[in-house]
């Protein structure tokens, strides 16, 4: 894969994200093609009220994957509402992938909570090479190449630098951005929120005493903030691949750090085994940590506290079990 062929693919996915915003706007504000609500048709997707559907996503969804079939008739394709309809057994292999979330935070999207946006992603190798995050309704538009840099609306990013970008030196001066999901099984809430708890409980307690924790609804928005600058560290357990493979180009192009998101409480690992582990986007467990520059003289610096932000965190929170995404 050459440079050119990249921001060939990185051309196509910003061209196409542009092309369905009216259509998300539309959907957004029940205006033009979604003025009716029985256009708009929201439904539950995964048998509780908690995860939502609606023709918003399937529309975008087709559209965005016939623009491409069109183009790359030989890639391969893993969507959020495709998926949920016809199953998750599909197979993840070496090929082009295009991984696609339609509408990223469909509860934001139908309570008319700005924080929502569409996620295009190319995966070679199965590892995410191209990303573009579009939140129309913000008019944000996040674009992302492997080693071609970060950019929100032309800027380069994070938007956040020195000297008003600081260093973190513990967990007590972050935001972490973090999801409950739409599981509500006492199983799955019940360790989600106790990390909640350890991230927010001070010190003394054994916690993490986090500066705040915010939760957003939406993967994607989450890691743009990260890779803006404006959030320090995001942690999510469950998300799908189409949630933040974009994002993770965006962010890591941004001089962010992504890790395993597994962590450690409770489980008998070794000190010398407690190490963040490379992240796996089909794996579902997330920890992002934003750009962090260099202490003065100490080059390298920045990359080593990412690492330890990372280990403090992995500390404190569980971990939940979820199927991988597709078959590997």
């Amino acid at each position: 894969m050459t440079t050119e062929q990249l921001k060939e693919y990185l051309t196509t996915a910003v061209a196409i994200a542009k092309e369905v915003g009216p259509a998300f706007t539309d959907g957004f504000w029940r205006t033009g093609q979604f003025a009716a609500s029985s256009d708009f048709a929201s439904s539950e997707k995964m048998g509780n009220g908690a995860d939502c559907v609606t023709e918003v996503d399937r529309f975008i969804e087709k559209t965005i994957f016939s623009r491409i079939r069109k183009i790359y008739p030989e890639h391969k394709f893993v969507g959020e509402e495709t998926t949920a309809e016809n199953g998750d057994d599909y197979k993840v292999t070496d090929a082009p992938t295009w991984v696609v979330d339609p509408v990223d935070g469909t509860n934001n999207f139908v309570h008319h909570f700005p924080y929502t946006g569409v996620s295009i992603a190319l995966t070679i190798n199965k590892e995410p090479v191209m990303g573009v995050i579009y939140l129309p309704v913000l008019d944000e538009l996040y674009t992302a190449a492997r080693g071609q840099g970060a950019f929100m609306n032309g800027m380069p990013l994070p938007i956040i630098r020195s000297p008003a970008l600081t260093t973190p030196s513990s967990l007590a001066d972050c935001m972490i951005l973090s999801e409950h999901g739409h599981t509500r099984t006492e199983e799955v809430m019940g360790p989600r929120l106790a990390s909640f708890t350890r991230l927010l409980l001070d010190k003394k307690l054994g916690g993490g005493c986090v500066q705040n924790l915010r939760i957003t609804g939406a993967t994607c928005p989450d890691l743009t903030m990260v890779a803006k600058g404006v959030a320090d560290v995001c942690w999510e357990l469950g998300p799908h691949a189409w949630d933040f493979a974009a994002g993770v180009v965006i962010l890591t192009e941004a001089g962010g750090a992504v890790f395993d998101g597994a962590g450690w409480w409770g489980k008998d690992i070794p000190e010398a085994e407690r190490t963040p582990k490379p992240l796996n986007i089909w794996n579902r467990k997330i920890l992002a940590i934003r750009y962090i520059p260099d202490l003065p003289g100490r080059p390298g610096s920045g990359r080593e506290i990412q690492k330890k932000l990372a280990k403090e965190v992995l500390e404190i929170v569980g971990d939940l079990e979820y199927a991988p995404d597709g078959l590997h």
